[in-house]
């Protein structure tokens, strides 16, 4: 029996949490548990609740075959909870968090709800993969998105059962709002940092934050947005490591720490 756990940022009662579950059903010998938030957490990141205590509540999940739950906080917490409340000690197997309404490219992982539910699943142990798609302007319209992930959800699972995937790492998977015929396919991607930039405009209320994106499309890279962009789905591994080991030893030759704790004779 391989154990699913599935989550979302979008909430329980989101189309996009009930497009993956739909998909994973056809996994043989699955068990589904899923696990979100009683509503819409977007944009949340990595934010935990422990200054009020987590209220996992039964929830109908569409009439599915699977057992669900809401819980009254974050993505992160809803992981947490299906793991340290919810499961006994067989613990999930693979995390899919998502679908997501809108992708999430580039630092954006580090905003998203979506993927921080991955990371905390990995930094608990269990494989997860995060899944967004292009469709941010047409919310309710997931095409057919089911049918494009599937294959990858299938072999990801697979590996999962097989006990092959890496420690540390979470995928983050997009995937363009377009017929299936016109995908050109599913491509690996570094992710691309600085594809968009912030900017603030007054309007009632206040200063809101929106993005501008560039006009051109660069075809020779191999960063997520830009493939995205030309009809890939991309999959890209992230490693929940941030350290920078390459300025470590840079590190130890600074004055400032060379000297700390050092005596009168320089001992």
């Amino acid at each position: 029996m391989l154990r699913i756990l599935v989550t979302n940022d979008d909430g329980i009662n989101a189309q996009g949490i009930r497009v993956l579950a739909e998909a994973l059903l056809a996994i043989p010998d699955a068990e589904i548990h899923v696990v979100a938030p009683q509503e819409e957490k977007s944009g949340v990141g990595h934010g935990i609740t422990y200054r009020e205590a987590l209220a996992p509540k039964e929830h109908e999940f569409y009439g599915l075959p699977v057992k669900a739950w809401a819980v009254n906080g974050n993505p992160a917490d809803c992981v947490k909870a299906a793991y340290f409340l919810l499961y006994g000690e067989e613990k999930p197997d693979i995390v899919f968090s998502g679908i997501n309404v809108g992708n999430n490219l580039g630092r954006d992982i580090y905003y998203s709800g979506t993927c921080s539910a991955a990371r905390e699943a990995v930094i608990l142990g269990v494989p997860a993969v995060a899944l967004s798609y292009d469709n941010f302007f047409h919310g309710e319209d997931y095409g057919q998105a089911k049918e494009i992930v599937s294959p990858i959800l299938a072999e990801l699972a697979e590996k999962a059962r097989l006990r092959s995937l890496p420690a540390d790492v979470f995928w983050n998977v997009n995937v363009p709002h377009l017929p299936l015929a016109d995908i050109k396919g599913v491509r690996p991607a570094s992710l691309s940092l600085h594809h968009y930039a912030d900017v603030y405009h007054h309007q009632e209320g206040g200063y809101w934050l929106q993005r501008e994106y560039p006009d051109q499309v660069i075809t020779d890279t191999d960063e997520d947005y830009w493939l995205m962009k030309q009809g890939y789905v991309t999959v890209t591994p992230v490693h929940i490591d941030a350290t920078d080991r390459t300025l470590l030893a840079d590190i130890a030759s600074w004055p400032s720490i060379k000297g700390l704790g050092k005596g009168e004779n320089g001992e």
